[in-house]
């Protein structure tokens, strides 16, 4: 009897929905990805996408169904990613990304599959340096608008 209780529980279970993401890039020009998968100081992919962070001494891990927007700051080779997160009720955060200094998003979009790097060097010769590289014209995206289903 519980078998056919729990077989009919998962044919009646809603079909997950595919996320997206919105990522407005520098140029003004929006794409939106379906399934994304994201590597970086963001995480994960589908419904498991995590923002690693870090708030004054408070490091943490925000998971982007909390998430509403994440709007990039002005960036500085010396610091971490600076960002304004707005939570899907409406509260604003000043963080930083943690970990890696970059965000890797990849998915697909209504015309195919596309891979968008923030910031995004261009290939440079390899050479041994303690400097770190300046950054600043290749960044790429502006913000990333996590839509609700």
């Amino acid at each position: 009897m519980w078998i056919l209780n729990l077989s009919l529980m998962l044919l009646l279970q809603a079909p997950v929905a595919p996320t997206q993401v919105v990522v407005g890039l520098i140029d003004g020009q929006k794409v939106v990805i379906h399934n994304p998968k994201f590597n970086g100081f963001i995480r994960g992919r589908d419904g498991e996408i995590v923002l690693a962070y870090r708030q004054n001494h408070v490091r943490g891990l925000m998971p982007a169904s909390v998430i509403s927007k994440i709007e990039f700051g002005f960036y500085d080779k010396h610091r971490p990613f600076p960002m304004t997160v707005t939570l899907k009720n409406g509260e604003r955060l000043e963080v930083e990304g943690t970990g890696s200094n970059y965000v890797t998003v990849n998915g697909d979009t209504d015309v195919g599959a596309v891979r968008i790097k923030h910031p995004d060097p261009i290939s440079t010769p390899l050479r041994l340096s303690d400097d770190i590289p300046n950054r600043r014209k290749h960044l790429s995206i502006q913000y990333l608008e996590f839509p609700g289903p």
